[in-house]
């Protein structure tokens, strides 16, 4: 598990360059999550993980592009925790309304915009193949064989 108290430490360019945001949207990011949790009505297992390392193994996952395994691996937890706690934390964030990740679509098409579209058709065509006939694929019969 990375040493979040190391991490943390860091100046913020140090700290940027391990989690590709700043210290200040990291505690940020830990306020919403605190208040959620001060929030919650019901009680279940607490998390093996603190607060801050959920938040810098969301980041990690999101930065990295590293495979849940190797996540959970250095977290010390299973893969699927590592799963939940990724979409717990941001659908946390999402819905707080102070954090927005990119969306892969515009939301809205302005008017303004000349789209221009190239369409290609990659539609399988059928291959032009010799005919298979009785003739060619009989094979000879043994009394005719010298």
């Amino acid at each position: 598990m990375p040493n979040i108290d190391k991490l943390l430490e860091q100046n913020d360019a140090g700290f940027k360059r391990y989690t590709g945001i700043h210290k200040t949207t990291f505690y940020e990011m830990k306020d919403v999550l605190q208040q959620h949790e001060a929030q919650k009505t019901k009680s279940g297992r607490p998390s093996a993980l603190s607060l801050e390392a959920q938040i810098l193994l969301a980041l990690t996952y999101w930065r990295e592009y590293r495979t849940l395994y190797h996540i959970s691996t250095d977290f010390g937890i299973h893969e699927s925790s590592a799963s939940r706690i990724i979409r717990r934390i941001e659908d946390i964030l999402i819905h707080s309304g102070r954090f927005e990740l990119p969306k892969k679509l515009p939301s809205r098409v302005d008017e303004d915009i000349n789209w221009s579209v190239v369409i290609v058709d990659a539609t399988e065509t059928p291959i032009e193949r010799p005919k298979k006939t009785k003739e060619t694929t009989t094979a000879a019969r043994k009394n005719n064989t010298p």
